[in-house]
């Protein structure tokens, strides 16, 4: 009986602790519903009433319940200083989509009758199948306009918003253009551009055989360079050059000042996107609006010009094309698909902005179409994106600034530039910014600046990105520039870049300029299927740390190796596994430019003769080593170790070439490269099932007894996760 009295002691003081806690929370958390039919029909309006509630009310915390509908969004959904412990979501099981487009009724498009119009075309049988859209029927809206853009910062104007474009069925359809997007154009010659007759020499002739297997769909090149322009000088207008081509295509475009060249005139990496200033039909010369970077084919790595034309009504010809007569707000569309679900973007701010906020979640929301990056976050704490869509916008995807910032289990596509932007920490004290993405879906990403583009870009200090699965895009999956402690690990990252085919890699790393930029990691990653580079520490990058990464198939296309440090120095590379590859590690050995001690120089003075210890850098201890270089040629042919990796090659032979360890595929061109336990093999080092993709590694694994040391990668626990 005792027992028993006892028992139900217990279960009343549970019960009366339990109805304690949940009185208290519901007097904690307030729940708001938004709905298209209710009281509150948006975010706004949801927003604001909490914002009044603040003051009448003992709640702590809110959340927005989001019932399933499109809500149509006009302009930024702001959340600022007084907007904390605020959960917005998807109510359970709806779908919840938030749109910055409008949509084009199906039954408002007409079959396209205007002779004029028709007799322009190149095709004059697909004037059947185009149809128009009145964009201004009802009232005039801000159609923007195309403007001079490019590759980095310095090109790239400030507050740029791009005109609207158009989707059908969630797909990004194509500005009309030429060449087609999937034609392969007989204008296209793969051949490695000289300034002159002359024979290749050198790192030419590799490249020519590289290109000799290329195949580039949807443009052309040049012929010769008449005059190359001015040098890109931000501030300035300059002037830009004029060039030969081979064809005459140009004769059916009547208003060419509105068309817009999209490719690559310089050095491989120097993406471009130029206007046409005039146009010779006779000498076939034409003559571009804006300066290049370097000027035409100017540059320290010229290979292939390449480029497409757009924005050119008589060209289309194809489903999917389309023209935007801006001047009469008209819609010229081809499509063999119905005209179903056909949106035009029309948001032009970012279709979220969080500034100044801490304790915001937002969870299993889509956010689709705009003109600009889809969320904002800057200068806020404690925000947590979840479960999310976001989805085709013209700029990026996530623009992040701040501390504890957490992109969590989200599917971003189809956007323009970056997925993600991680900024955040303090540079100087390496206070770190805590913030993560983890077990993201990021692809199709870059399609509108098509440079220096990742799935997430990383600067500051102390990120985390980890178990995401990146692909698909024109350039990089991560670049990281400017950051100190940052952990990239247990990610896929496959099939890019697939723009930049002769330079960059799958995982830029930038920080040659500022080498107290230390605690790089990568590790546990899964690369495979990348036509260039692998891992890439490039200009005199320092202090990375690359390990027991996998790379499948990586370099093979370029006759790049799967890691390429190319001058930094101790960087250390171990426990590494290459499948499939054809050159292990190469060591670059940069140009001895005096240029470089610009950016060294303040560094040496800052952090020099024992000062570094008064600063929390001291903790790179690799740091304290670059500060006592008292040779010149110590900075520019530094050392870096790589030991402990495996090359298993049994479909391709190693790559030779000067400076190629035949035995290892290892290339050192610095000369200083300590190198110590690597091996090289065409037998199965004791992969669980090679033909299956399973890179575990069995317990007896042949590995283990020839490379000693060497530890299990962590296979089955790379990528995303439920």
């Amino acid at each position: 009986m005792e027992i028993s009295l006892r028992s139900y002691h217990m279960k009343f003081v549970l019960l009366l602790y339990l109805f304690s806690i949940l009185n208290i929370y519901s007097f904690g958390e307030k729940t708001i519903e938004v709905s298209p039919t209710g009281e509150f029909k948006n975010l706004e309006a949801a927003r604001n009433y909490v914002r009044e509630q603040r003051n009448l009310s003992s709640h702590k915390s809110y959340v927005i319940k989001v019932r399933e509908g499109i809500y149509k969004i006009d302009k930024a959904v702001f959340f600022g200083i007084s907007d904390t412990n605020i959960t917005i979501r998807a109510a359970q099981g709806e779908k919840v989509k938030f749109v910055g487009g409008i949509r084009l009724p199906d039954e408002k498009f007409r079959l396209l009758n205007d002779k004029e119009f028709i007799k322009k075309l190149t095709d004059k049988s697909a004037a059947k199948k185009i149809k128009v859209y009145d964009l201004y029927e009802e009232k005039e809206i801000d159609l923007g306009k195309h403007s001079r853009h490019g590759w980095g910062p310095n090109m790239e104007p400030p507050n740029r918003i791009a005109p609207p474009r158009l989707y059908q069925k969630g797909n990004r359809q194509i500005l009309a253009r030429w060449p087609n997007h999937n034609e392969k154009n007989p204008y296209m010659i793969y051949e490695h551009y000289r300034s002159e007759p002359r024979e290749l020499r050198g790192y030419e002739i590799k490249i020519q055989s590289i290109l000799d297997t290329t195949t580039i769909l949807g443009e052309v090149t040049l012929e010769k360079v008449i005059d190359s322009g001015d040098k890109f000088v931000k501030g300035k207008v300059g002037r830009g050059g004029t060039f030969q081509v081979a064809f005459d295509r140009m004769k059916y475009w009547q208003d060419v000042q509105n068309i817009w060249l999209d490719g690559v005139f310089g050095s491989t990496w120097e993406w471009s996107y130029n206007n046409i200033k005039s146009v010779d039909i006779e000498k076939r010369h034409i003559t571009l609006a804006y300066p290049e970077l370097s000027g035409i084919c100017k540059g320290s790595s010229v290979r292939l010009p390449h480029f497409y034309f757009e924005n050119i009504p008589e060209e289309i010809d194809q489903s999917g094309e389309y023209w935007i007569d801006h001047k009469n707000g008209l819609v010229y569309f081809l499509s063999d698909d119905d005209l179903s679900e056909v949106v035009l973007t029309s948001l032009d701010t970012p279709m979220l902005i969080i500034d100044g906020a801490s304790k915001i979640n937002i969870e299993g929301l889509s956010f689709s179409y705009g003109r600009n990056h889809g969320i904002v976050i800057k200068n806020s704490n404690n925000i947590t994106i979840n479960k999310c869509q976001i989805s085709n916008f013209t700029k990026g995807g996530v623009d992040v600034s701040g501390n504890s910032i957490r992109i969590l289990s989200s599917h971003i596509h189809g956007v323009g530039a970056f997925g993600i932007r991680l900024n955040g920490g303090n540079l100087s004290t390496l206070e770190p910014a805590n913030n993560e993405v983890i077990n993201c879906h990021i692809h199709d990403y870059g399609w509108e600046q098509k440079s220096q583009m990742g799935g997430v870009n990383i600067y500051g200090v102390g990120h985390r990105i980890a178990h995401n699965e990146i692909h698909d895009a024109t350039h990089f999956a991560l670049l990281i520039r400017r950051a100190n402690d940052v952990t990239v690990e247990f990610n896929e990252i496959y099939d890019l870049p697939k723009y930049h085919k002769f330079d960059g890699g799958a995982l830029y790393i930038g920080t040659g300029a500022t080498p107290q930029c230390r605690g790089i990691k990568i590790q546990h990653n899964y690369f495979h299927d990348i036509p260039t580079i692998g891992v890439y520490p490039d200009n005199f990058s320092w202090g990375v740390e690359i390990s027991r990464n996998i790379f499948r198939n990586v370099g093979v296309e370029a006759g790049r190796p799967a890691i390429n440090v190319n001058g930094g120095g101790e960087c250390r590379t171990f426990n590494n596994l290459m499948i499939d590859c054809i050159q292990m590690y190469w060591q670059g050995a940069r140009e001895k430019e005096e240029r470089w001690f610009d950016s060294w120089n303040p560094i040496l003075e800052k952090f020099g003769n024992g000062q570094i210890e008064n600063t929390p850098h001291k903790k790179y201890r690799d740091f304290a080593t670059w500060l006592t270089k008292n040779k010149t040629d110590d900075f520019f042919r530094p050392t870096s170790y790589v030991f402990n990796n495996v090359l298993y090659h049994p479909n391709h032979d190693i790559l030779i070439e000067s400076n190629v360890d035949i035995k290892t595929g290892i290339r050192d061109n610095s000369k200083v490269l300590k190198v110590k336990n690597n091996w090289a093999t065409k037998k199965d080092p004791g992969l669980e099932n090679y033909e299956m993709n399973d890179y575990n590694l069995i317990a007896d694994a042949p590995i283990f007894k020839n490379v000693k040391g060497f530890k299990p990668i962590l296979f089955n626990k790379i990528g995303r996760f439920k």
